[in-house]
């Protein structure tokens, strides 16, 4: 077996004439001072020695004397010394990080393409081995249209992948490469979007799910990475136990998984979204991407998305806007408010919008709210031009006429009149409507359940 017991790195370490605040600085934070396009390229986040904690705490009860501890990721070594009494196997495709994890002492480093050529005679081991591999791979949509251009560009992944691990996302592709080792145990971090997506569950995660079972998820932002910016999605500290059993997609729909430094449980199953209710991709008909009232909004994927390029426009454009039709002129200035008003939390920004349907469609105010709301904000677009009014207007106008005071904001008609009449209004009042509604939306649906 061509691996050896990490018990000899610390007598090393302890030798060296480096001060251990650089160090450990190495080893969990050497990607902070990077530019984002260098970091993006092969997904390298360095790991912060308080997930590596949680990452050992989920393991330790799985851990046998003699269970052989795999990184196949290891970068600067911010896992190498958890279990320090087992044998190791220390593998990552960046020559100068293996450099640097051989010049404190962790020899058995090897260089190497982890997904290509995936066996276990690779790595010397027999199928009798207790195999449990840890650690922090890659993530990156390697046919991500988003990053493709600007001064973030990502470059083209230009090294071999196994035909039968390869995905579209190095993340799926090293949970596969685990698969095919039959590693006994399985805990890293990935982002949650692998497990609570279908479309990522049943496809990218494929053959994985047949053989692994999700035991213990503990999620928390992205942001706990120090080098990470933008908009915060959740990652999940995944322990997987190899299980025959499997797992399925209700399975994950129902799994408690636990928040960092929380006693909060996230249950996908508590919150309803708006997919199967209101469209957000293009509609594969061209007919069909002619808006009505000539109002278009850019397609997304999930709220983050949505919070990001989810604009409104006058005009369509081929592959890239979705049609408002005046019959659903509600449900997309509900996501219009949303995107304004929806508060930023990571645990939501990899799903579909959050919506009560049954809500939405018998609340005669927050649609009425919604569309005032997103005709105020977006009154430069000739759809929404008031001087003179176009036909949808009039007709809005008209409506809104017909409507009575609400209770729930008594001046809600009278500051679309305003509006209507001088092109501007104190709108406010119907912001903090609007804001409190989306505010307490993921409770309400908790307590709706």
């Amino acid at each position: 077996m061509t691996i050896q017991a990490s018990g000899q790195q610390k007598e090393f370490q302890d030798k060296l004439p480096n001060d251990e605040k650089k160090l450990l600085f190495k080893k969990h934070f050497s990607t902070a001072d990077l530019p984002d396009n260098l970091k993006s390229n092969l997904g390298k986040y360095y790991t912060p020695p308080h997930l590596v904690n949680l990452i050992k705490k989920l393991v330790s009860p799985y851990v046998r004397p003699n269970s052989v501890i795999m990184d196949l990721a290891a970068g600067c070594g911010a896992f190498l010394d958890c279990f320090p009494a087992n044998p190791i196997i220390i593998r990552d495709i960046d020559s100068e990080a293996i450099s640097f994890l051989k010049s404190i002492g962790y020899l058995q480093a090897e260089v190497d393409n982890s997904l290509s050529k995936v066996k276990l005679s690779k790595y010397g081991l027999k199928e009798t081995d207790h195999l449990i591999c840890i650690g922090n791979p890659p993530y990156n949509d390697i046919n991500s249209l988003i990053k493709r251009k600007g001064v973030n560009a990502k470059k083209d992944i230009d090294f071999e992948i196994d035909e039968d691990i390869r995905t579209r996302d190095l993340g799926t592709s090293f949970l596969r490469a685990f698969n095919k080792l039959s590693a006994d145990v399985i805990c890293v971090l990935h982002p949650l979007s692998y497990l609570i997506k279908e479309s990522n569950f049943k496809n990218r995660m494929g053959i994985f799910t047949q053989e692994y079972r999700l035991q213990r998820g503990v999620i928390f932002s992205n942001n706990e990475f120090a080098d990470t910016q933008g908009t915060p999605f959740p990652v999940v500290a995944a322990l997987y136990l190899r299980n025959f059993m499997g797992m399925d997609y209700e399975y994950i729909r129902q799994f408690p998984f636990e928040i960092l430094e929380s006693e909060e449980l996230f249950i996908l199953s508590d919150y309803e979204t708006i997919d199967g209710y209101i469209n957000k991709y293009v509609p594969q008909n061209k007919e069909k991407q002619i808006s009505d009232i000539g109002l278009y909004m850019h397609n997304f994927r999930d709220l983050n998305s949505l919070k990001s390029i989810g604009n409104l426009f006058a005009k369509m454009q081929a592959g890239v806007t979705l049609p408002v039709q005046e019959r659903d002129f509600y449900k997309y200035a509900y996501l219009n408010a949303l995107r304004r008003y929806f508060p930023k939390n990571f645990k939501w920004g990899n799903l579909s919008p959050l919506v009560i349907k049954e809500q939405l469609e018998n609340d005669i105010v927050l649609q009425d709210a919604c569309s005032i709301d997103t005709i105020i904000k977006n009154s430069k677009l000739a759809c929404f031009s008031l001087h003179p009014p176009t036909p949808f207007v009039q007709r809005f106008i008209n409506k809104m006429k017909a409507r009575n005071a609400p209770k729930e904001i008594p001046s809600l008609y009278q500051i679309f009149q305003e509006f209507c009449e001088k092109g501007y209004t104190d709108s406010t009042l119907l912001e903090n409507y609007l804001r409190a509604h989306f505010i307490n939306l993921p409770e309400e649906m908790k307590k709706r359940k």
